[in-house]
């Protein structure tokens, strides 16, 4: 039999949504009958998650995935007792560290050291125990010379340094953490991740959310995906990963079918196609790391436009900007005399890691006072490489290299 550390029974969580700032006495009053009689009306309920059902072993590392609004963070806020689910019943053996928002469990206008022992106890610490402790939890956030200052004092990096301190102090069974340490700068990031690798050797219990998918692959031992509040998979990161990445292509690629470009455009040039395409004029669904990809922009003139810009943006699954290039980069000029054009860019070689990437396209003139077309997820690119998986590798390119022994 395996040894559950965390177990959820076809739980399901409804909110009611409110219509409106204000209602009075009587509105309520009238709506008493109607929800003890007839529940909460279709329309004014959001279910979060609906029948949500899974294990997780004692020792594992979860990493939670998803797009905003699936319901990662309300599966988490029932797991730390924040809120209650709806129906279904769940078990969290063990003592819980939980960091689910900044600041969550501070009291603004206690001090930084008061609102150690009011958090430590709040997740079950003793005094002695949080006493013991005081001073690692405090090294370990960095805010000792702020320790008896207000909380609402403290920056966000602050609160979310200290907030972690505590959490990762309380010798949790079962640690919670909801992307909050994206707020913390690169220093603390790593003794983050140290402080991790340490709980895991331990074999504490994480569940992880990020939309950062290369820490998900690299610490979790298994990956659940949720999606408009229902389970879509849970198992190997790696298949999870690549099912979670082919569903965000398809939302993609709907949404470029469903764009007609230029139909409402006054501007003197919009940008009618976009497409991808080898050196050889094939257009492959997939491109390897180390190809060369070209980005061909076709567009309509409607009238002359002095020295116009071309601009190529990318983003990954998440839509997180990875950076881009102008013509003007290369000093190239757009002729906006014949009534169409086009322009290649091309990327040669493609250093992304495996994965899927949105192409942006933009024109705007050259002073950058005014944009002429804006082509969202204009297409996207598909890789095959090396993945962001692989410990060897970190984030979405494989920089130009060469490694020797001096």
């Amino acid at each position: 039999m395996p040894d559950v550390a965390i177990g959820f029974d076809r739980i399901s969580k409804r909110y009611r949504l409110r219509h409106g700032w204000y209602r009075s006495v009587r509105d309520e009053l009238r709506s008493i009958p109607r929800r003890l009689f007839r529940g909460v009306p279709a329309d004014d309920a959001f279910w979060a998650l609906r029948d949500v059902s899974f294990e997780i072993e004692r020792g594992d590392v979860v990493g939670l995935i998803g797009p905003n609004g699936a319901g990662k963070s309300t599966l988490l806020k029932i797991l730390s007792r924040v809120t209650v689910p709806t129906s279904g019943t769940f078990t969290a053996r063990g003592r819980l560290g939980a960091l689910i928002e900044i600041g969550a469990g501070f009291h603004p206008d206690l001090t930084g050291r008061e609102n150690v022992y009011l958090n430590g106890s709040i997740m079950g610490m003793r005094r002695r125990e949080i006493e013991a402790k005081f001073d690692q939890i405090v090294e370990f956030a960095e805010v000792a010379r702020f320790i008896d200052t207000p909380v609402k004092f403290y920056s966000s990096g602050m609160q979310v340094r200290l907030g972690f301190s505590v959490a990762a102090h309380t010798d949790p069974d079962i640690l919670l953490i909801d992307e909050v340490m994206a707020v913390g700068d690169a220093a603390f990031q790593a003794k983050c991740l140290n402080r991790l690798s340490e709980l895991k050797q331990q074999g504490k219990t994480i569940v992880l959310v990020s939309h950062n998918m290369a820490n998900i692959l690299q610490h979790s031992r298994k990956v659940l995906w949720l999606q408009g509040g229902v389970v879509r998979g849970y198992g190997d990161p790696d298949t999870i990963a690549e099912h979670y990445l082919a569903s965000v292509r398809e939302h993609a690629e709907s949404a470029v079918a469903r764009d007609e470009p230029g139909q409402a455009s006054a501007s003197p040039v919009v940008i009618e196609t976009v497409s991808l395409s080898d050196p050889g004029g094939h257009r492959p669904k997939r491109f390897r790391h180390g190809d060369a990809v070209c980005v061909d922009v076709e567009y309509a003139v409607r009238a002359a436009v002095a020295d116009p810009v071309v601009e190529v943006t990318i983003q990954d699954g998440h839509g997180y900007h990875l950076g881009g290039i102008t013509s003007r980069f290369d000093s190239v000029k757009i002729d906006t005399s014949a009534p169409r054009g086009a322009v290649r860019l091309t990327l040669q070689p493609l250093l992304f890691v495996k994965g899927d990437y949105t192409i942006n396209v933009h024109i705007r003139d050259a002073a950058i006072e005014r944009y002429f077309d804006i082509k969202k997820a204009a297409a996207i690119l598909i890789v095959d490489g090396p993945s962001i998986a692989s410990r060897e590798l970190s984030g979405h390119i494989v920089y130009p290299h060469h490694w020797e022994t001096l």
